[in-house]
């Protein structure tokens, strides 16, 4: 008769990254945290703004089943110039910094997307891209 205790052993070792685990390439998951990046400010400026279905669909210029969505994170149905689209229309402004690859991996550069509320008059949708390089690569 076996003991009661249980032996708790993982099924499976994962790489820390669900996205890598489930089998999403590269390329899926950089533009899954790109979506994702740009949608956590944008949920948090509409919470902020106390928004209601209909006033955001107005807003955002959508239909409602599209803010329910939006609202559940289903972030997947949405591009990322969409996404781009709906911050600009929140009066949020978007920063986005592009760098070699050895300034990311070293820490020096950012792989992340601040959002921040737009000051004065309003900013085009695309956001500006400024490539920075280190001076070794000059």
């Amino acid at each position: 008769m076996p003991s009661g205790k249980m032996v708790n052993k993982p099924g499976h070792i994962t790489t820390g990254n669900v996205l890598e685990d489930l089998g999403f390439s590269p390329e899926e998951i950089r533009e899954t945290e790109i979506k994702h990046n740009l949608w956590v400010p944008i949920r948090a400026e509409i919470e902020a703004q106390k928004l209601k279905q209909s006033q955001l669909a107005r807003t955002l210029q959508i239909h409602q089943p599209d803010v329910s969505l939006l609202l559940r994170g289903q972030i997947a149905r949405f591009s990322i110039t969409r996404l781009l689209q709906f911050a600009e229309r929140l009066q949020l402004e978007v920063t986005l910094s592009v760098a070699p690859k050895a300034e990311l991996e070293n820490g020096s550069g950012t792989a992340r997307i601040p959002l921040r509320r737009s000051k004065g008059r309003r900013q085009s949708a695309i956001p500006a891209i400024k490539q920075r390089r280190s001076a070794a690569m000059a």
